[in-house]
């Protein structure tokens, strides 16, 4: 009888046959129903059917075979005696109906207790070899496997075990064989598609393994002198890549992890043999994940005893499962020297794993691993570069080790004992060089982080101490490359690119002064016990950091910042140690002269790009050196702010700015009273505002410095106004600042400027009327009456124009033939800021020089004036206010 046309007609037949034969059963007609039994079988012969339409049609008839067997082992004792009909079936004309009739009625004969078990089994399996079609023998041989799944020999003896072993292994070593042979069938072209119909059936392969590994159940001796070899040798023997990769990752799976440990060797051996193109980073990876698992178990199960309280001795790790693999890795690395860096990586990163699951603690390991991968890179060149990168930073940043759990301390550990990590890193490219910097970066950045919020360091965690200046030197031998990276950044013209260059904060060089804090907190204290000894090492790190030319602008705030903890801690130790006074003095003098070299280095090699940065130092440094009462220092710094300021610093904006700061720092100065710095440091910095471009800056340059002679109570330091009698105070110096502020206002051109800018000097005059009598501010009533009239004279010049402008647009809306209304003003709209700029009121935050001109350019002149009018009018609504609690401020003509 011949097989059907299609999948669905075979179905449907099977189907009918199935029927037949359940029909001739019931009226005990046994052969009659082996013949419609045949009819069906005769579908597995069909060679068009596909994998998973032949596996498709087998569960059907294996349904079907499955209830001639009970009727078979049923009626044994009937009249149809198995032995018979054992012989009869095989007279079947086809052989592949033949086969399953025998394997189907043999099956049947072994669940008879008084059957030839092992005559049968062995009869069965070399009567498969009758079929040497590889889909039709793989499913015919996996039948016979699950037809005889609980029919072998009984017992637990060693003859039995064996027996069964054979009797499996030998199925397993045919069904091997003829799916190598599957792939070697047909056209070459179809190669890729008999590949992918290798893959559907490999589990009737894998399958036998499965059953092999429960027949052998605990039995170590057994697999490692029968069994393994065995397989291992057909695994070789095949040559087979998709073959020798699935059953290899198969004996991984399904045999016990201690049969693994105890035939390591033999394992790893035979993954030297096989072929070049089966990838042995999969291959080493299936079986250190397996180990892995049984690590893992042995310590679970040594934690659960000590809990338990039991006193049986614990599992010990075996201390040599590192060295083997890193034998074989050596071999292996002899053995194929054409093996590419990125699957060396891919072995090592394995082999890492397993070594930080085994071997916690033991960072040699590791070493060991990055050398080798180091050679590897040496001898590849820059031929690794393109195919490996990721690999690399894989390999160097362990992201991928799930293993590791807090990946700070794993950085720290490496940074600080494995020298070879460091010069893996160096042979990498920049770019892979900057993705692994800045991985450990944040996770040290991270660290500080979570322990800020935790507030303190947790006592079960590793702390991270540095103990030595070689860990210090490791640290910055691992950023070098950070350090000196230049800034990369591109404009559209040379001319571009130079200033984004300058003027842009490279994301690593942020970093790296993140870390240089981090350094330094992680200095060990019982280690760095005196200052002296941090100094040294905050050293280091600056003659580390100059390497980085330009890039100094950016890191060395950041020594700098250091300098002044350590400068705060010597004033501290100075108070509590009376006798060592002068020794920390002569510190804090010592540290103060290393801050300016800094400056210097910055001012040499970065230029006019930092002088804004040196500038703003230079008055921190005054500030903390006044507050330390170092006179002379903090005198040398102011000096050196005004040296930048007049040398270097040539933008108008820029220029008033300065002079702001620097007002606002010497105005908390106090130390600098003695030996007439301070007046003189006063009259040089208004003499500066007195001299900028822009009148309006002038203006507002010089009635800020008025401030300078009317110091007020910094409450921080402990003074109080009323109390402290030591202020320095000059009344008619404060006047002369504002009269010439009045000037400098009265002789702008804008009339809508010159009116703000009286305002603002009328809200000055107010405030020192506030916080003195006229005898010593020598700011009056009469002066501020006069300020007032004045000001209000400009503000009516200003109200007509305004008039005029309004009169002009209620005539346009008048004409307009559309009927709509003109523009609507709201006087509320704009306020000017002290740099002079318009900023539109719900704009405050966001008054960037690009939003201001854009909304200069969308300001209308009645706009404009309102400003003034409006400014003028909230300070006389606040005299009004003050005419309540003060009774001066009646006298006050509004």
């Amino acid at each position: 009888m011949s097989y059907s046309e299609s999948v669905e007609q075979a179905i449907s037949n099977i189907k009918q046959q199935t029927v037949l034969m359940q029909r001739s059963l019931n009226n005990r007609k046994l052969m009659d129903a082996l013949k419609f039994t045949s009819a069906m079988l005769t579908e597995l012969r069909n060679p068009r059917l596909q994998p998973k339409q032949y596996y498709e049609l087998y569960i059907q008839i294996f349904d079907s075979l499955t209830i001639l067997s009970a009727y078979l082992v049923e009626n044994h004792s009937n009249g149809h005696h198995l032995a018979d009909l054992y012989e009869l079936v095989q007279y079947a004309g086809n052989v592949v109906p033949r086969l399953y009739l025998m394997i189907t009625v043999g099956t049947s004969y072994l669940k008879i207790p008084e059957s030839p078990r092992e005559e049968i089994l062995k009869d069965m399996i070399e009567m498969c070899r009758g079929v040497q079609n590889p889909i039709r023998g793989l499913f015919l041989r996996y039948y016979l496997s699950q037809r005889t799944k609980q029919l072998l020999l009984p017992g637990d003896d060693k003859d039995a075990i064996e027996f069964n072993s054979q009797f499996i292994i030998t199925n397993f070593i045919e069904m091997n064989k003829l799916w190598v042979r599957l792939q070697h069938q047909g056209q070459l072209r179809e190669r890729d598609q008999r590949t992918k119909e290798r893959k559907e059936l490999q589990i009737l392969v894998g399958s036998q393994l499965v059953r092999l590994s429960q027949v052998v159940d605990d039995n170590l001796e057994l697999y490692k002198v029968e069994i393994l070899p065995i397989l291992l040798e057909q695994i070789v023997q095949c040559r087979d890549v998709v073959c020798q990769e699935y059953l290899y990752d198969v004996i991984c799976q399904v045999f016990p992890d201690e049969f693994h440990l105890k035939t390591l060797d033999s394992l790893l051996d035979t993954s030297l043999q096989l072929n070049t193109e089966v990838s042995v980073t999969k291959i080493i990876l299936t079986l250190i994940n397996r180990l892995n698992g049984y690590i893992e178990r042995i310590q679970q199960n040594n934690e659960n005893k000590e809990t338990n309280g039991d006193e049986s001795k614990s599992e010990n790790v075996p201390k040599d499962t590192f060295e083997r693999f890193w034998k074989h890795l050596l071999k292996l690395n002899e053995e194929r020297p054409d093996l590419s860096v990125q699957e060396l990586s891919g072995i090592i990163l394995s082999i890492m794993n397993l070594s930080l699951t085994w071997y916690p603690n033991n960072i040699e390991n590791l070493d060991q691993l990055f050398d080798l991968v180091s050679q590897k890179c040496k001898d590849f060149g820059e031929e690794k570069i393109d195919d490996s990168e990721s690999f690399m930073v894989d390999l160097l940043t362990a992201q991928n080790l799930e293993i590791v759990k807090d990946f700070s301390v794993y950085y720290f550990n490496l940074i600080t004992q494995c020298g070879s990590f460091q010069t893996l890193l160096s042979l990498q490219s920049s770019q892979s060089q900057m993705e692994v910097l800045t991985t450990i970066i944040n996770s040290f950045l991270d660290r500080i982080m979570s322990v800020n919020l935790k507030q303190t360091e947790d006592h079960n965690e590793s702390p991270l101490l540095i103990i030595s200046k070689t860990q210090l030197e490791r640290f910055l031998a691992i950023l070098e490359p950070m350090i000196t990276l230049k800034n990369t950044i591109k404009g559209n013209d040379e001319g571009d690119e130079t200033i984004k260059r300058e003027f842009t904060l490279s994301r690593y060089q942020e970093k790296l002064a993140k870390i240089c804090h981090f350094l330094i907190q992680r200095l060990d204290k019982s280690v760095f016990k005196t200052i002296e000894s941090e100094i040294e090492l905050l050293l280091m790190i600056k003659n580390a950091f100059h390497k980085g030319g330009k890039n100094i602008r950016y890191t060395y705030p950041a020594i700098i910042a250091n300098f002044w903890r350590m400068i705060r801690k010597c004033s501290i130790y100075k108070k509590r140690i009376i006798k060592k006074e002068t020794y920390y003095d002569n510190l804090m003098k010592q540290i103060f002269k290393y801050i300016s070299r800094c400056i210097s280095d910055m001012f040499n090699n970065c230029g006019n790009s930092s002088m804004d940065i040196i500038y703003k130092l230079n008055l921190q440094n005054a500030a903390l050196a006044d507050q330390l009462s170092l006179v002379d220092i903090s005198y040398d710094f102011f000096s050196e702010a005004f040296g930048v300021f007049e040398e270097s610093l040539s933008d108008s904006k820029t220029q008033f700015q300065a002079l702001i700061y620097m007002a606002q720092t010497l105005q908390k100065t106090r130390s600098l009273y003695k030996e007439n710095y301070y007046n003189s440091l006063i009259v040089r910095t208004t003499l500066h505002g007195s001299k900028l471009l822009k009148k309006q800056d002038q203006c507002r340059a010089v009635y800020v410095c008025s401030h300078l002679w009317w110091a007020t109570e910094i409450s921080s330091i402990g003074e109080e106004e009323g109390e402290t009698t030591d202020f320095f105070r000059e009344g008619k110096r404060v006047l002369e600042c504002l009269q010439r502020s009045l000037r400098a206002a009265d002789s702008r051109m804008d009339n809508v400027e010159s009116c703000e800018l009286m305002v603002e000097i009328l809200n000055v005059c107010l405030y020192y009327f506030v916080h003195g009598d006229e005898q010593n501010t020598h700011v009056g009533v009469s002066y501020i009456n006069g300020l007032i009239e004045l000001i209000k004279n400009n503000l009516k010049s200003l109200r007509l124009e305004e008039e005029q402008r309004l009169s002009e647009i209620d005539a346009t809306n008048k004409d307009s033939n559309d009927g709509t209304l003109g523009q609507t003003y709201n006087k509320n709209q704009y306020v000017m800021g002290l740099d002079g700029t318009y900023i539109k009121l719900g704009n405050v935050n966001n008054s960037s020089s690009a939003n201001t001109d854009f909304m200069i350019k969308d300001m209308k002149i009645n706009d404009m004036i309102q400003v003034p009018i409006m400014h003028f009018n909230r300070t006389c609504e606040y005299i009004l206010n003050q005419r309540d609690i003060d009774n001066r401020f009646k006298t006050v003509v509004l």
